[in-house]
């Protein structure tokens, strides 16, 4: 049987480059969003304080074993996107796009270059339509306390 819900959206990552001001920075980077979803005056206004790179050929994936994560960042106040790139020099290279936070923070964790932006209606519906087929929140377990003082007593025997 055939998904309904698609599992991957080809999308472009547009990111603001300007001079930085911290003496040890040449530049700084911004992800002001992924396409389509950001519209004409956004994207003019970017581009008077810098210049806007369009990185082309990402798409984001999705993964039911992470419908979980999802989840959260769609009911997140704001649902966002992560761009993972690798710094070369004074450019930055592209390494994925994801809408996984807990993806997003593993790459954090490695002193990979994590950006993120708010996502598109467009790409939240896709991200809900997604999650809706797929979801199957699991219900919450009692965690059984262990009774410490009985431990320490089968120990001392």
């Amino acid at each position: 049987m055939q998904d309904s819900a698609s599992a991957h959206f080809p999308v472009t990552a547009v990111l603001l480059r300007k001079p930085s001001q911290h003496r040890w920075l040449k530049v700084s980077w911004k992800l002001l969003g992924f396409l389509p979803g950001l519209d004409e005056t956004t994207l003019q206004q970017a581009a008077s304080e810098g210049e806007l790179v369009y990185l082309t050929e990402l798409q984001f994936q999705l993964y039911k074993q992470h419908c979980d994560a999802y989840y959260h960042n769609l009911m997140s106040g704001t649902p966002k996107g992560y761009l993972i790139c690798s710094e070369e020099g004074d450019s930055l290279a592209p390494m994925l796009a994801t809408v996984d936070f807990d993806e997003a923070a593993s790459f954090m964790e490695t002193d990979e270059v994590v950006l993120d932006a708010p996502l598109a209606d467009a790409l939240c519906v896709w991200l809900e339509h997604f999650v809706v087929a797929h979801y199957q929140p699991s219900a919450p377990k009692k965690r059984r306390r262990r009774k410490w003082h009985e431990a320490e007593k089968g120990e001392s025997q």
